[in-house]
């Protein structure tokens, strides 16, 4: 008995660093992946974006009343058509990447937000435009599936990096004997 997959009304996909970003290249790889585990997400409950909006933290503190916390720059686009495809996606969270990435800052946070969703069905197709979407909505679904089967990202955007230096720190992570196989304990 489970309950019934809900629809959600916005995704957002957010890391810290495993170490503080200070290059844009790496604010940038960051942002990309993130939009890339978002419109995964959207495509999982059949649903397109109509607004994005991309934030990172400084590592500057200001003090409130009984915490500390680091300074959030955030931009937000309104689409010009709902979208669940990553490419068309990626392009306005670079650009706003770029827009709020200041030099000479230390940055601990970087995140994606998607909202304005819409059920995939209801995309109104552009006259103007050639329809292509099919041909990207196929592949999508083939690279989301190739991820899933292969996991840690076979297929992936140039844009997220090959690297990935700035990625979250993992070394004090449990060990998850009960979702992978690898690392399931034998006992002797």
């Amino acid at each position: 008995m489970e309950d019934p997959l809900e629809t959600k009304k916005m995704i957002a996909t957010t890391r810290m660093f495993g170490i503080n970003a200070t290059e844009l290249k790496d604010i940038k790889e960051a942002i990309a992946t993130y939009t890339t585990r978002a419109a995964e997400k959207l495509r999982r409950q059949n649903c397109a974006a109509s607004v994005i909006s991309v934030f990172i933290v400084s590592k500057e503190q200001s003090h409130s009343a009984n915490f500390s916390h680091g300074a959030t720059i955030s931009a937000c686009r309104v689409l010009p058509f709902a979208t669940s495809i990553t490419s068309e996606l990626i392009t306005p969270a670079m650009q706003m990447a770029e827009q709020i990435f200041k030099y000479g800052k230390e940055y601990k946070k970087a995140g994606v937000l998607l909202s304005g969703l819409v059920p995939d069905k209801s995309i109104q197709s552009n006259l103007f435009v050639p329809s292509s979407d099919n041909k990207k909505r196929y592949l999508m679904s083939a690279v989301d599936n190739l991820n899933f089967s292969m996991r840690d990202d076979a297929v992936k955007f140039a844009s997220s990096g090959l690297t990935r230096d700035w990625k979250m720190r993992r070394e004090l992570r449990s060990p998850r004997y009960t979702s992978r196989w690898e690392e399931l304990k034998e006992v002797g």
